[in-house]
């Protein structure tokens, strides 16, 4: 309204139009509307000067003119056509919602822009906001609390992994004595949110009562303001440091300002303009700012030295720390395929047959994997890299039987029935494979179907040709074995040696017989 009515007095004065728009940085198209509006409101050059009072009233006339000639435009109509809905609705319900709706379920074409200006312009009162207040509460006492954040701080190029990563870092800040703990990750993931925790405790020597977080699912898996629910691994340690976890409500940064107010200092005092190579590097110049940049200076909120308030009155209060770290674990859910092993990373663990179908809870820790359903214990394995690890009670009793008759009591079974099965099947059996003992146990089987004596004249068949395998002797049973008795070589007769010296040696040797 100012600049309103100085174009009215710089026109009254005889300033032209184009003068006044470099003057006061309007266009003159807009100098123009206004000097036009005043003009038929009685206004013209030099005619006579005003007081205060009647410029703001020229100016203020002059505007409404405006508003009463523009016509409505298109936009401005179309959300006028709710005129009524939204008078009912403008203050109680969301304008972020009415436009949604009247968008989604009326065909409303105007954008929230143009909606807004409308509901705004007839409606002020309701849009009305009062004063916000702020309440300051009292600095909690000694060891009573820390509040947690997750920031990113810049992408970051790794030399291990040859490319540019994003780098995030954690921040625990002691409610009390503002102190820090400042730790650089590569991922705002799980592993690292546990991990910056135990890292922090170890830092300050001791645990506070209270532990004030975001609403982050590395944590938190369901936000709720009087009831939130933390994800298994987080309670796993919260329960075993003996602290309390009490997220912040979400969307509500003031929930936890000491941390908050924290996060750009430490983002621009410890990493801005710094160069590192290696990430270990980067947490141990993080471990020096906490104790030798960001301890010592003087809070500009306290007017006292974090670091010393820390150490005077904070530490002792602190909970003690258990005597051994809290091994990080991360629990994950995975689906018990009908093979009764489930899939974690690249390794396969059994569980129950009963729980085929079923998603699991499964806990990975550094050496051991736990498998449950809901909080009953399923079964534990020793953690492997990759390929199986199975239990043959996790089996239905069939398969437990077939898994059950391993090498030692397929020989067993051999033995009862003759020396060539037995023969055989140790043949199959040389090589461990499931494959072989499947082989050895449909050897076997072949009893169910053939008398003894002759899967046992079958086997030696076999053996006799070479082909000592389930094929070959499956094959003689079918078609009879008895009508394929190998030969039985007989002993040879004696015969005579024959006579090497010539016939003269035989005509006097058979004389002298003859004689004699």
């Amino acid at each position: 309204m100012a600049d309103i009515r100085e174009i009215l007095v710089q026109w009254d004065a005889g300033a032209t139009r184009s003068h006044i728009a470099r003057a006061l940085g309007y266009s003159r198209p807009t100098v123009r509307k206004y000097v036009q509006a005043a003009t038929r409101l009685g206004l013209s050059p030099g005619q006579r000067r005003r007081n205060e009072a009647e410029w703001d009233q020229l100016a203020s006339a002059a505007v409404g003119q405006i508003a009463q000639q523009r016509p409505p435009g298109a936009v401005r109509q179309d959300v006028a056509a709710y005129h009524a809905y939204l008078d009912r609705h403008v203050g109680q319900v969301k304008l972020s919602v009415l436009h949604q709706r009247l968008r989604d379920e009326e065909g409303l074409r105007a954008s929230w822009g143009s909606f807004y200006r409308y509901v705004r312009a007839t409606w002020p009162e309701r849009l009305a906001r009062g004063p916000q207040a702020t309440v300051r509460l009292a600095d909690p006492p000694p060891g009573a609390e820390a509040q947690v954040a997750f920031f990113y701080v810049r992408r970051w190029f790794d030399p291990e992994a040859g490319r540019e990563r994003k780098l995030y870092a954690f921040l625990m800040t002691l409610a009390h004595s503002r102190h820090a703990f400042l730790y650089p990750v590569l991922a705002e993931d799980g592993e690292a949110w546990l991990t910056g925790h135990v890292e922090a405790f170890a830092f300050f020597g001791g645990v506070p009562k209270r532990i004030v977080p975001d609403n982050l699912s590395a944590g938190i898996l369901k936000a709720d303001r009087y009831d939130p629910r933390l994800n298994r691994a987080y309670g796993e340690l919260a329960r075993y440091y003996g602290c309390l976890i009490d997220p912040a409500r979400a969307r509500h940064p003031k929930d936890k300002p000491r941390v908050e107010r924290n996060v750009q200092y430490a983002r621009e005092s410890c990493f801005a303009g710094r160069d590192f190579a290696t990430l270990v590097q980067m947490r141990t110049e993080a471990r020096r700012w906490a104790l030798e940049v960001a301890g010592p200076r003087v809070h500009g909120t306290t007017g006292e030295v974090p670091l010393t308030v820390f150490r005077v009155r904070e530490q002792g209060a602190l909970l003690s720390l258990p005597p051994t770290a809290w091994e990080a674990a991360s629990w994950v859910q995975a689906k018990l395929h009908p093979d009764c092993h489930l899939v974690v990373g690249k390794a396969a663990y059994s569980a129950p047959y009963q729980h085929i179908g079923a998603y699991l809870d499964v806990r990975l820790g550094r050496s051991t994997v736990e498998i449950y359903a809901g909080h009953t214990l399923l079964t534990t394995h020793d953690r492997i890299a990759r390929g199986r690890a199975t239990r043959v009670d996790h089996y239905p009793p069939a398969g437990q039987a077939f898994l059950r008759a391993n090498p030692r009591a397929c020989v067993e079974a051999a033995q009862t029935i003759g020396p060539a099965t037995t023969r055989l099947v140790q043949g199959l059996l040389q090589d461990e494979t499931t494959h072989h003992l499947r082989e050895a146990q449909a050897v076997l089987r072949l009893r169910e179907r053939a008398a003894a004596a002759d899967l046992e004249h079958a086997c030696r068949l076999a053996l006799e040709s070479g082909a000592g395998r389930l094929r070959t002797v499956r094959g003689l049973l079918e078609r009879g074995v008895q009508q394929l008795d190998p030969v039985v070589p007989t002993p040879a007769t004696p015969t005579s040696g024959a006579f090497l010296r010539g016939p003269e040696t035989f005509a006097a040797y058979s004389a002298a017989e003859v004689r004699a």
